[in-house]
């Protein structure tokens, strides 16, 4: 029997899920905290590497506001990009625009690749590679208007009949 190749993050608060690749559950730590102000909930997604916790690979931040009111305040050109918006809320992610400060080394004046090659190589692909495949991965127990959907490839395409159990005696 084949391992899934993927696992899903659900959130009851906001009522939606997330997909992530399985290996990930070795390099990500999930935890709530509210940075921004204007923010009314925040998620991180935390890069674990060698059991040291470093900065987010990318962030989930829900603002209650319209989707029409988030462009009328100009997030629609700052760093965050919108993912959804349901029931008066806007769901937007943030990736980093660079490393983690602990990479760098302060004596080069540069990131230390020799120390954290393999580091730096993982944390690269998650935030370019995985994040928007796993934001695109989002769905909404409810009804939601979400960004222009992409196919997420799986290594098995299921069929989405619901077969009802009978019990076997």
């Amino acid at each position: 029997m084949r391992k899934p190749n993927q696992f899903v993050y659900r959130n009851d608060r906001y009522g939606f899920t997330l997909r992530f690749p399985t290996w990930w559950r070795n390099y990500c730590v999930v935890g709530a905290r509210r940075q921004d102000r204007d923010s009314e909930y925040e998620l991180h997604f935390r890069f674990k590497y060698k059991g040291k916790l470093y900065e987010d690979i990318f962030t989930i931040l829900v603002y209650r506001m319209t989707r029409e009111e988030w462009i009328k305040q100009g997030y629609a050109e700052s760093p965050l990009s919108f993912i959804a918006e349901v029931d008066g809320r806007v769901f937007a992610y943030l990736t980093p625009e660079e490393l983690p400060h602990a990479f760098y080394d302060n004596k080069t004046g540069d990131y230390d690749y020799k120390k954290y090659r393999a580091a730096i190589e993982l944390l690269k692909r998650m935030v370019n590679q995985d994040v928007p495949r796993i934001v695109q991965s989002l769905r909404f127990f409810g009804h939601a208007v979400t960004m222009t959907s992409t196919p997420y490839l799986l290594s098995k395409v299921c069929s989405c009949r619901i077969h009802k159990r009978i019990k076997r005696k």
